[in-house]
């Protein structure tokens, strides 16, 4: 069974659960970015034949990242990998902020073989700031997702913004990073 990528808020406990079969029966070790786990007062391994589990107690921000299960017998190994997020404490807490969408259809007619751009009453800028590994690029899309994270003054909010130009050629939007 795979790894699942998880999403734990700080000081909650993060729990992995995976199956693993092999004759004979392989020797599982657990990794966290590249470095191996081993069990303390935090970190706890249990087998209980072919079901293994991994807890860590009391998550933090360095808990967070790349965690591979790696099951190693004679006869060769396996291995699973999944992304954790470890999200404060104080945004369990506050409330979302309401959703603010903003629409706007207009239809026109164009001439074959007419070059010039479509009628726009209005321009809408997006500012947002993203780390690479929360944009997500899809054929003929991009959708960029956010985790949330609050400030006190509830200024900040989550932002999800599809952007699908399929009605225009392929290539004829460009993306300014």
């Amino acid at each position: 069974k795979p790894l699942v990528k998880k999403r734990v808020f700080e000081s909650d406990s993060l729990m992995f659960y995976a199956e693993v079969f092999g004759l004979p029966s392989p020797e599982v070790r657990w990794f966290c970015n590249k470095t191996q786990l081993v069990a303390d007062d935090r970190v706890t391994m249990e087998r209980d034949g072919d079901s293994i589990s991994l807890t860590i107690h009391n998550a933090t921000k360095a808990d967070q990242g790349e965690y591979i299960c790696e099951a190693v017998n004679y006869v060769g190994e396996a291995r699973s990998v999944a992304l954790v997020v470890v999200v404060s404490q104080e945004v369990r807490f506050m409330p979302a902020p309401p959703a603010v969408t903003h629409q706007h259809v207009m239809e026109f007619d164009v001439e074959e073989n007419d070059s010039s751009r479509s009628p726009s009453p209005q321009e809408i800028l997006l500012e947002v700031e993203l780390d690479e590994n929360e944009v997500k690029e899809f054929e003929k899309q991009v959708k960029i997702i956010t985790i949330p994270e609050y400030t006190a003054d509830n200024k900040s909010m989550v932002i999800s913004l599809d952007v699908l130009p399929s009605i225009y050629e392929e290539g004829a939007v460009d993306f300014v990073t």
